[in-house]
């Protein structure tokens, strides 16, 4: 081998040592933060817990616990288990890295927690049994998961719930509409759809009216692909389809806002579903005819009564039910004063 053969061969030696050295680096980092989030949550809630203020601790788990609707559920659950002393942790909020619902379910087992409140995503079946075999008392809630040892469902009722949009869908669409699209959201259940579309399917069957009912599934946790169907879909169908119903936030938004840029404002009757100030602008502009807002107050507060009930006693209802409210223009006006005044730090009078 010649000097220049060995230089060169050297350098490759060196470059692959340096890939190797940064590889390793990456993945010690990597390993010291799971190491470090598993350590801060069996060990963050102790000083809590030794004092008089809680007797028990509460994982609670979400998909997307940065989103506003869960961030209310859990103020609801956090402030309702202040009054019975049950310490309810926003579970992977402020960690380093994120991390699905199976990988938070399986830390909070090994954090040994009291109790579990999870929406169900993913397959997590086998991990809902596992905790309540270690002594853990798991509930679902907003979701359901009926095969696994969950003690009890905190949630609405879809059958309900879509008889409630069809009722809507019905006052604001015009007299001779004969189409309806729902937008499903694909983490729900075919049971659960089949049970939203049946009470749809009811309040039309109630007034008599001759109205197809198709439907779409959508992924919501995707809001980019959310967008992408709903400007195709909206653009195929205007002129043929006559009403949306939207069941979830990420539907209404983009519905909402895709009617504004393709300019299809009144062309489509839009019932949409919960709240954010932006869903709220479309109700007031009309861009949207009325919304269907689940109390999510309510809904963490009596997951964590349930809870209460079942560490005291042993046993829960089996499913609780969570009240829902509609809004429309006038509703959404006074909601958005009421938030402007809250930013502003004012009152309603001083303006």
């Amino acid at each position: 081998m010649n000097t220049q053969n060995k230089k060169k061969h050297i350098s490759f030696i060196t470059a692959l040592s340096g890939l190797i050295l940064i590889v390793l680096i990456c993945l010690i980092i990597y390993i010291s933060f799971e190491y470090y989030d598993l350590f801060s949550l069996q060990k963050q809630y102790a000083p809590d817990l030794s004092g008089t203020s809680y007797q028990h601790h509460c994982a609670f788990i979400t998909d997307n616990y940065e989103d506003a609707f869960w961030d209310s559920v859990y103020e609801g659950a956090r402030s309702q288990g202040a009054e019975c002393g049950i310490y309810v942790e926003n579970f992977g909020k402020d960690l380093y890295l994120t991390y699905t619902t199976e990988e938070l379910m399986e830390m909070a087992i090994s954090a040994n927690v009291d109790a579990i409140i999870v929406e169900p995503e993913g397959s997590i079946t086998s991990l809902i049994n596992e905790a309540t075999e270690k002594g853990i008392a798991v509930s679902t809630i907003y979701k359901d998961d009926m095969n696994s040892s969950r003690y009890s469902f905190t949630g609405v009722n879809n059958f309900r719930m879509g008889y409630e949009y069809g009722e809507l869908a019905l006052k604001y669409s015009p007299s001779d509409a004969d189409s309806i699209m729902v937008l499903l959201d694909n983490g729900e259940s075919s049971a659960e759809q089949r049970l939203l579309i049946s009470g749809i399917g009811r309040a039309i069957q109630e007034k008599d009216r001759d109205i197809a009912i198709e439907t779409m599934i959508l992924d919501s946790n995707s809001t980019f692909d959310v967008e992408e169907q709903v400007r195709n879909f909206m653009k195929n169908s205007h002129g043929i389809t006559d009403t949306i119903i939207c069941t979830d936030l990420v539907q209404t938004q983009s519905v909402s806002q895709t009617a504004i840029d393709l300019n299809f404002v009144g062309d489509f009757t839009i019932i949409g579903s919960y709240e954010s100030y932006s869903v709220l602008e479309a109700l007031k502009n009309g861009v949207i005819s009325a919304n269907i807002v689940v109390d999510t107050q309510q809904m963490g507060k009596s997951a964590v009564t349930s809870l209460q009930e079942y560490l005291t006693f042993g046993h829960s209802s089996d499913y609780t039910s969570v009240n829902t409210t509609t809004i429309g223009r006038q509703n959404a006006i006074q909601r958005l004063a009421a938030m402007d005044t809250l930013e502003t730090g004012g009152s309603a009078d001083e303006t």
